[in-house]
């Protein structure tokens, strides 16, 4: 039993999983039955068959009505994706004959918008016409602007240059008084004066007045200069907003152009072709009124024609055509009167025009009356003709009194737009003159700041420069003074050592104890007396040192901004000032008792020279 079991494990692990399930069925009865004999010819008894056998093949005949059930069941799903597949065929076709009868109903669009494009086209040549025209218009306003800029540019040159002039005038007052105050400034420092000069100060007082008021009317045309740009601004916006109106007036009566063609148009399609034929009775009344009105010739012909197309009309029996003319005719008078107001003589031309609207009115009003003076009698057939042109003259009357009012309309919005246009003209022009007095006004005050601020400048690099040499001046003056003092103490301590050395000679003298020590003592005196030289060349020296840098600071100061007067007045003062410092170097050396010192050295020496 054991070995039975083996071996079906055994056929069961040797099938393939592709035989067995691959796509999702299971494997056919023919094929277990197979197996099955041949595990009943590998067991060793094949007679007997042992129960578990038996239950296997109950167990795989039931897998196999399993099978058969599952394959009819997906046999009837695949029947059903069959049909829903043939419904999705019809539906395809349904909406390919759809897209074909889109696709005719497209070319029939095309072939419309084709047409449209054309009629487009033809709209663009008139309008390109007429942007010819505005261009020409366009190109004068530009030659005209150009001129106005170059007429501005040559005002603003020559007010730059009468500015510029001005500034140079004061520019030259200012250095003059500029030099002025570095003479005093020299002169005080010159002069070593400890107190301070009140004109110096009063000057430097009203230099600071100068410049408080410099600098409020600095702000004060600043303040201007902002009031003048906010104007500018507010006339530019005026101007734009002249501009725009302008623009929408023009709008305005290209549409009212438009509108009118479009009704001549379709006053001109709706009106057939009629053969002109003249009527006696329309042709004797408009000979009457010809010689009634020789001025309006031309007009009365028009009329005869008008008069014989309606007796055509009264033949006919066409009404709707005879209503077109006339419509026609009062489009073709309204455009020629648009045409006559432009010209420069409109008032004139209106007068008349309204004369002649007046004749057309009696010339019709003629046409209109029945002929009561003929003497044959009328039939009803003529009476009810009568009766119908009666009709027809009342209907013509009516839209011919509808079209003079539309006229009328019209003539009154053309005469607002002039208005207004004039009116924006008006301000426009207000607007650019303002907008350049502005211009040059921000302009003038923009270099008067701009010259300003130079002056001002100027002024104070030039401050900056007498300070920082007021203040190298007066470091110099104090290393001087350091180094005299130092000198003094020198000489001071070499006095006091000469006043000891003195004592002692003296003492020697009296003593005179021995020749060596007064040897030593010559020796050591020899040697204070060339100290004692030595002190006096250095003090020599930075006496001419002094000197030399008081007279190179004064030259140098004189040379930069002083002119020849100022500096041939000052070389005076600067002597005196060398004379003065001599004449205190000597004092100070009197004082310290350097002559004292001379006139003992020289007594020491006769001692000496003698005691050899």
């Amino acid at each position: 039993m054991e070995k039975k079991k083996w071996l079906w494990k055994r056929r069961a692990s040797e099938r393939s999983p592709g035989e067995s399930e691959s796509s999702g069925s299971f494997s056919s009865p023919s094929e277990r039955y197979s197996d099955e004999q041949d595990v009943s010819r590998e067991s060793p008894n094949g007679s007997v068959q042992s129960p578990e056998i038996m239950s296997k093949l109950s167990f795989t005949d039931d897998e196999a009505k399993e099978n058969v059930k599952r394959l009819t069941e997906k046999l009837s799903a695949a029947l059903v994706n069959v049909g829903a597949k043939e419904e999705l065929v019809k539906q395809h076709a349904k909406v390919a004959e759809e897209a074909v009868a889109g696709w005719e109903k497209a070319e029939n669009e095309m072939a419309a918008l084709k047409q449209q494009l054309e009629v487009a086209l033809q709209q663009n040549v008139s309008l390109e016409v007429r942007v010819s025209h505005l261009d020409g218009a366009l190109k004068e306003c530009v030659r005209q602007l150009r001129q106005g800029r170059d007429e501005q540019e040559k005002r603003i040159s020559d007010a730059i240059a009468e500015g510029n002039r001005v500034w140079e005038s004061e520019k030259v007052e200012l250095e003059k008084h500029i030099v002025q105050l570095q003479a005093r400034a020299k002169a005080t420092e010159n002069g070593n004066s400890v107190v301070i000069n009140p004109k110096s100060l009063q000057v430097l007082e009203s230099m600071e007045k100068e410049n408080l008021f410099l600098k409020q009317e600095m702000k004060a045309r600043c303040k201007e200069l902002e009031s003048v740009i906010i104007e500018r601004d507010l006339s530019i916006q005026a101007a734009e907003t002249a501009s725009k109106m302008q623009l929408e007036n023009i709008k305005k009566v290209a549409k009212l152009e438009a509108e009118c063609r479009r009704l001549q148009s379709l006053a001109r399609k709706s009106s057939p072709i009629i053969n002109l034929k003249p009527n006696p009775t329309s042709h004797f009344y408009a000979e009457s009124l010809t010689d009634s009105h020789s001025d309006s010739g031309e007009r009365l012909n028009a009329v005869e024609m008008d008069a014989c197309r309606t007796s055509n009309v009264e033949r006919n029996g066409s009404e709707p055509s005879c209503s077109d003319s006339w419509a026609s005719a009062l489009i073709a008078e309204l455009d020629q009167f648009k045409n006559e107001k432009l010209l420069p003589s409109s008032l004139t031309a209106c007068s008349v025009e309204f004369d002649m609207m007046d004749d057309f009115l009696e010339m019709e009003r003629l046409v209109a009356l029945p002929d009561t003076k003929s003497n044959t009698p009328l039939t009803a057939s003529e009476s009810a003709s009568g009766e119908s042109v009666s009709m027809d003259n009342n209907l013509l009357r009516a839209e011919l009194e509808s079209m003079t009012q539309r006229v009328a309309e019209l003539e009154k919005k053309l005469e607002e737009m002039e208005a207004e246009r004039a009116a924006i003209e008006a301000a426009l022009d207000e607007s650019q003159g303002s907008a350049r007095a502005a211009e040059t006004k921000s302009e003038e005050l923009q270099k008067e700041l701009k010259a300003v601020n130079e002056a001002k400048e100027l002024l104070e690099s030039q401050l900056i420069g007498m300070e920082v040499e007021a203040r190298t001046m007066s470091a110099n003056v104090d290393l001087l003074n350091a180094e005299i003092q130092d000198e003094r103490t020198l000489s001071a301590e070499l006095s006091v050592k000469c006043q000891e050395l003195e004592t002692e000679c003296v003492l020697q003298k009296n003593t005179q104890n021995s020749n060596g020590e007064l040897k030593i003592k010559q020796e050591d005196l020899a040697v204070a007396a060339d100290k004692l030289a030595e002190c006096q060349r250095t003090i020599a020296s930075l006496g001419m040192q002094l000197k030399s840098l008081a007279t190179l600071e004064d030259f140098l100061i004189d040379t930069t901004n002083i002119p020849n007067g100022a500096l041939l007045s000052g070389m005076p003062k600067a002597l005196s000032s060398d004379e003065m410092m001599t004449s205190n170097v000597t004092a100070a050396k009197s004082r310290n008792g350097f002559g004292k010192f001379f006139s003992r050295s020289k007594s020491g020496a006769e001692i000496g020279t003698r005691q050899d």
